[in-house]
């Protein structure tokens, strides 16, 4: 996944049931490194689940989602394409 990628929201990281995965897709606008108390608590290593980098998605309807679980994405349209 990279800056200017077309995405969705996938189904790896939760899926509700009864509730329909939103179709709307946004473009991947930045990148983060998954911060470090997600990858040393006490919980656990929760980048296994959630992937190691966090992602800010301008969707398409105008709203900006920030630290987005990388995981919990899926590219519709590489921007290379």
């Amino acid at each position: 996944m990279k800056v200017g990628d077309v995405v969705r929201q996938g189904s790896r990281v939760i899926e509700i049931r009864g509730k329909k995965r939103s179709k709307i897709v946004g473009t991947v606008v930045a990148i983060h490194d998954l911060p470090d108390e997600m990858t040393k608590s006490r919980n656990g290593d929760w980048s296994k689940l959630l992937g190691t980098k966090t992602v800010d998605v301008l969707w398409s309807n105008g709203k900006l989602s920030e630290n987005f679980a990388e995981n919990s994405l899926e590219v519709v349209i590489n921007e290379d394409s």
